[in-house]
C-alpha cells in the first residue's frame, strides 16, 4: 500500500475546505470512495456512500451561509491523516453565528480518496 504524504493530505483538506467555504457539495462528494463511511460523529450510524455525502453535504450549502475554515494537520501515518478543523458560519433560518473545534480522522485508499471519515466537535455560539 502506497502511504499517504503530508502533502496529498494537505492538498485534500485545501479542497475540502474550499468546498464547503463554496456551498460545493459536489466537489466535497468527489472527495470520497463511492462507498465511503462518513461518521459526522462517533454515537451516530455513519452516512454512507458517495451519494449520501452529496446529499449531506447540499443539505449544509442550503441551510448554512458566512462559512470560514482552517485546518492543523496533525499527523500522517500510513493511509491515515488526522487534522484540527475549525470553522464559523450562519444558519441562515435562525441567524445564529456557530464555532465549530473539530479534529477530523481521514482513512484513505490508494487512489487518494477518502474511504472512511471519523470527526469529533465542540460547537459554540458566537457573535459576528
Amino acid at each position: 500500500m502506497k502511504p499517504l504524504t503530508l502533502e496529498a493530505f494537505q492538498t485534500w483538506m485545501d479542497i475540502y475546505g474550499k468546498a464547503s467555504e463554496e456551498n460545493d457539495p459536489q466537489t466535497s462528494a468527489n472527495l470520497f470512495t463511492q462507498d465511503a463511511s462518513y461518521y459526522e460523529n462517533p454515537f451516530d450510524k455513519p452516512i454512507i456512500g458517495r451519494d449520501a455525502i452529496y446529499a449531506y453535504w447540499n443539505k449544509g450549502a442550503q441551510t448554512l451561509t458566512e462559512k470560514q475554515s482552517t485546518y492543523q494537520i496533525l499527523c500522517v501515518k500510513d493511509n491515515l491523516g488526522i487534522a484540527r478543523w475549525q470553522s464559523k458560519f450562519a444558519a441562515i433560518e435562525s441567524g445564529k453565528h456557530v464555532a465549530l473545534d473539530c479534529l477530523f480522522v481521514v482513512e484513505f485508499n490508494e487512489e487518494g480518496l477518502c474511504k472512511t471519515f471519523r470527526e469529533w466537535w465542540h460547537l459554540r455560539e458566537t457573535t459576528r
